[in-house]
Order: structure tokens, then sequence, then C-alpha cells
């Protein structure tokens, strides 16, 4: 079904969050007469709102005691730890750190050759040393569970929960714990600060992702106990000004992709949306990456505001694989070696730290709890019509090395992997290159 907004008038009807005048003239704002009703104030409203994400990305919350024995080891780090203490100070002088980057990379090489494909598919082929994890105790995040765990009880898989900033016990954000002492996931960090936030937020500055959301059946917008809610991939981009701050107001059309279509229900509350859990699964990627969101359970907060703009958070179990493809995993494997990590570390802290969706077969936890930070903007958002839509999910076995049951999903078409991830051509073309510096190191 096609839903259409016209103009400021139809905003204001439309979208509730539009509409902040205390006295509405229809013949005054438009230039046609207009058969709807206006409202006095946001709060007074009737309708449907429509956001576009402007912001999206992890809810960190960094402090000097997170990370007491240092950050965890970049592939560059693996590279020369073998070597004798004079020669690692050395390469870590700021002069010589290109050396000490280049190592890095011909050990990435070096592991490619080894295992005939990138080494971020065969996470389990090395032993490096493990993710240093952040011990503070203090993160942003939802309880997710209903518990306060303390590493002790099987729901959890054994598992510790954070407190948050403001005192609330039993915030469950594993995910933050295994990233929390990576550089490039801390914005402080002298390597790499804040790379990965730069890079997600950066692809929806850049136009490469869109998320919109809809807020449905809204009869007051401080208070409403039933509302429905959507939240979808677009392929237009959110606009953006010269600050980096959102635009309001764009015209955006939801994915013909049913699998990115998300839907749920809700209540308002003194202004503040909260939906039910519900299972998210959204297109991601920058720079082509072939990356989705798929976080289960996920419940989203958010703040009306009057001038349209709505903020908060979402928190949920990240599926394993989908966290490990989304924030880890490059076909170039280079990554790792500019970035705090190594695959083969981020794995298996991934499978250590899961703390939900338990498997009722292996019994294993399947998901990692994670928490978000959103801002939006007011948008209109066009769904396309129901003949259009489709439902498909990318064939990215080759991408990522796993078998097709890995990915499918019943009823959905196995679609080829359009356009060329970060490192796809390095990744073959770069091998070469990276072992003979191998040779000349």
């Amino acid at each position: 079904m096609m839903k259409l907004y016209f103009g400021s008038v139809a905003a204001c009807v439309m979208m509730l969050a539009a509409c902040n005048q205390q006295e509405a003239d229809l013949s005054a704002s438009a230039g046609e007469p207009v058969e709807a009703v206006l409202t006095k104030s946001t709060a007074e409203a009737k309708g449907t709102i429509g956001l576009a994400f402007s912001y999206f990305w992890y809810n960190n919350y960094e402090t000097p005691q997170d990370c007491p024995e240092g950050l965890s080891y970049a592939l560059r780090d693996v590279a020369i730890m073998d070597l004798p203490k004079a020669k690692q100070d050395f390469l870590l002088k700021a002069e010589n750190r290109s050396t000490y980057y280049k190592m890095g990379y011909a050990l990435s090489a070096k592991r490619h050759r080894e295992q005939g494909t990138s080494i971020c598919n065969v996470p389990e082929a090395y032993d490096d040393p493990p993710l240093r994890t952040v011990q503070s105790g203090i993160a942003y995040g939802r309880d997710l569970d209903g518990v306060a765990s303390v590493g002790d009880d099987a729901e959890s898989c054994g598992t510790s929960d954070f407190t948050s900033p403001d005192g609330v016990q039993g915030v469950d954000n594993e995910l933050w714990r295994i990233m929390g002492c990576i550089d490039s996931y801390r914005r402080t960090a002298e390597f790499a600060g804040g790379a990965f936030e730069d890079y997600h937020v950066g692809a929806y500055r850049d136009g490469e992702v869109t998320t919109v959301m809809e807020i449905t059946d809204v009869d007051d917008l401080q208070n409403d106990d039933y509302v429905e809610v959507g939240v979808y991939s677009s392929h237009e981009p959110t606009p953006y000004d010269s600050e980096k701050h959102g635009i309001g107001y764009a015209s955006l059309t939801v994915t013909s992709n049913k699998l990115w279509h998300n839907t749920t229900t809700g209540k308002i509350v003194d202004g503040e949306l909260i939906t039910e859990p519900f299972d998210l699964r959204l297109k991601f990627g920058f720079t082509g990456r072939a990356a989705e969101y798929y976080i289960k359970q996920s419940r989203i907060h958010l703040q009306l505001n009057e001038d349209g703009s709505a903020s908060g958070d979402l928190a949920g179990y990240y599926d394993i694989n989908h966290a490990y493809w989304h924030n880890f995993h490059d076909k170039s494997g280079a990554f790792q070696v500019a970035n705090g990590y190594t695959c083969a570390s981020a794995w298996r802290a991934l499978e250590s730290h899961a703390d939900g969706i338990r498997d009722p077969e292996t019994g294993k936890c399947t998901g990692i709890s994670t928490a978000m930070k959103i801002e939006a903007v007011p948008a209109f958002l066009i769904h396309p019509p129901e003949e259009d839509l489709e439902f498909y999910v990318m064939d990215t076995t080759d991408y990522y090395g796993v078998d097709a049951e890995v990915i499918e999903i019943e009823g959905a078409e196995l679609r080829p992997l359009e356009g060329k991830g970060l490192g796809s051509d390095v990744a073959e073309d770069g091998v070469e290159d990276d072992e003979q510096e191998t040779e000349d190191l």
C-alpha cells in the first residue's frame, strides 16, 4: 500500500511530530482547501509518525577503567610479538609504524595463502591471543532478561551484567564488553580511535544505508496504550546538512524486500515510545560490505520530541554470526591489521560472551546482548505497492565462506551478491603483493 504525504499541511495531519503550532489556519498555510482538521499542538494530534534514522550506532560508555591490561591485540601486534623486546620497541616508534603495519599485512597475506581463503572465513584456524574485555562493570544498555546476572545463571550462559551509569543493575550489553578494548571501537584510542563509528555513521551520511521508521494508530503523542511500529530499510538516502545533521521531511521509499520489513506494537508513555520485543533485520554494509543488522528480541525506547525529531535506544540480542560478519569480518583481512583485533580472537570472544537466544538442540547461547543509540528526524515514508514486494536474501556463502544452510531463509529467494565489498579485489589481487612483502621482511 502506498502512503502519500502532501506538503506542510499534510505533514501536520499525517506526521504528528511535524506539527508544533498553537493555532493552525488551513486556508492560510496551504494554497488549496484541505479536508482535514489540524490540532493545536503535537500533543493533541492524531495519525502517523514517519522518521529517518540520522544516527544509529552502539551506545558506548567509555571510562579510563575499562581496560586495565591495555587494549586488545591487532594482527599487526601478533606479527611482531615473537620479536625481541628491543625490536618491538623500535617498530612501535612513530617513525617506524609503516613497517609495523606492513608486518601485519604480510602476516595476513601469509595466512590467506595457507588457508586458500580469507582468514576471516576460518576464524578457528589460528590460536591468537584472546581479546581483552571491559572490566569496569559500567555500560549503557537494557535489562533484557529481567535478571541481574553475576556469572552463575544458566540462562545468561555464565556472563555477568553491567550496571548503568545512573546505577541501574542487570544491564545486558556483552557486545560492548568485547568491543570496549578494541582501539577502533573506542573514540579516544591512539590507533584508529573512532574508526568504526565513522565507518558506520558515514554509511548513513553517504546514503549507502538508510533506516526508516513508522509509528501508526497514534491517538496521543504523550500517552497511548497501543501503537503499531514498522522499521524498514530504504535504498534512498537521508539528506544531511554541512554540519552532518540529518535534514527532516525527506520523502523516502521503503525497500521492496520484505526481509528488511520489521513490525511490532508498542505504547507511548509520557512522550516515550516503548515497543514490544521483535526481531530486527535490516540492510547494512559500508563500502559495499554484505552485512545486516540481525538483532533478536529488540526493543526500542524513543523519546518523541515536539520538533518532529526523536532520540533513544535499541537493545536486543545480536545473532553472533551476523555480529561477527557485521563488525569484524572483511574479505581482505585488512581490518584486523589496522584495527585492534584479529578475526580469530573476535570470533572466540563472541562465542564465549553470547548471553541469550539459547539453541534448544545444542544448549548454546546464539545471541549477544547489545545496545544502540538512535537519533532520528521526521520523514515521509512511501510504501511500495503490494505487487512490487519481494522476499530475498543475499547469497553470501562465498563471501563469508559458509554453507548455504547458514544463510538460507524458508520462502526467500537466494539472490546473487551484487557489487563488491570492501577489499574484494584486494583480497584477490593484493595477495601477491602482500606475499612479496613477506619475502621482503
